[in-house]
């Protein structure tokens, strides 16, 4: 008998990684604890028994700015907001330095406004260009004026395939497998259905010391969504084209020439 479950180690899957959800922090789109817990719960066996083909690695982040590393886990959990930001005019210039809101957007989505209130006064105020919003939140930890949570337009979104380590392949950036899953507090039914279904196709089609990415890319990604049966959308397309990403070297893997 023991107090607290043993696993987490060997050809398993791991503790999962996580960050603070709503108690904790000021932009999480989805919990942390909740979502993990209910995770944990249906692959619990997997927890505790080293039966799968390799190492599992997951990891939950709450927002894009992936305390949680996301980017580089076999499956992650990542929280997604899909509204800009909500702009308190009458409230935004008393109560934040707007200059650092401007500058806190990775995407330049943010610029300096004035705008006339209900009662005729004009303010110093931001617009948004909703286009260029990637929704990540960092002008709302600059600026409590500048809040994007939302009831319907928070949710999670489902990565898998990404990894850190050098051995056997070289290590991978997770690919996006589900767009968007509504937040279902408080089990989460819909998000633990889904990663059940993509760990147990995994342990029963991958071969030995096969991580999960290296799993999809042998059997292509095509494949992977039919046997998984998750459905395949536009929103799933990869077109990120930074040079960088292709040229940079990623890897401590050499051969001899």
């Amino acid at each position: 008998c023991y107090k607290f479950p043993i696993g987490g180690t060997g050809a398993g899957i791991t503790n999962i990684v996580h960050t603070q959800g709503w108690i904790h922090c000021h932009t999480p789109a989805t919990d942390a604890s909740g979502t993990v817990k209910a995770t944990l719960d249906v692959l619990f066996d997997d927890f505790i028994n080293m039966k799968l083909p390799a190492k599992l690695r997951i990891s939950m982040a709450c927002c894009l700015n992936m305390c949680g590393a996301v980017h580089c886990s076999d499956i992650a959990i990542l929280g997604y907001h899909r509204k800009p930001p909500m702009i308190d005019h009458e409230y935004i210039d008393k109560l934040c330095e707007i200059p650092l809101a401007i500058a806190a957007c990775p995407t330049g989505a943010i610029k300096p406004a004035k705008v006339e209130l209900e009662d005729g006064t004009t303010v110093k105020s931001v617009a948004v260009n909703e286009e260029r919003c990637m929704f990540c939140g960092n002008c709302y930890t600059m600026c409590p004026s500048m809040p994007l949570a939302d009831t319907e337009g928070d949710g999670i979104v489902l990565l898998a395939g990404g990894k850190i380590s050098n051995r056997i392949t070289a290590p991978k950036f997770s690919k996006v497998v589900v767009a968007f899953i509504p937040n279902e507090t408080p089990r989460w039914p819909t998000l633990t259905k889904t990663i059940k279904k993509m760990v147990d196709t995994y342990a029963a089609d991958a071969r030995k010391y096969e991580r999960f990415g290296d799993w999809a890319e042998r059997i292509g990604w095509e494949k992977f969504f039919e046997k998984t049966g998750l459905e395949f959308t536009h929103h799933l397309i990869d077109d990120f084209r930074d040079p960088a990403y292709y040229t940079w070297r990623q890897t401590t893997q050499f051969k001899f020439t």
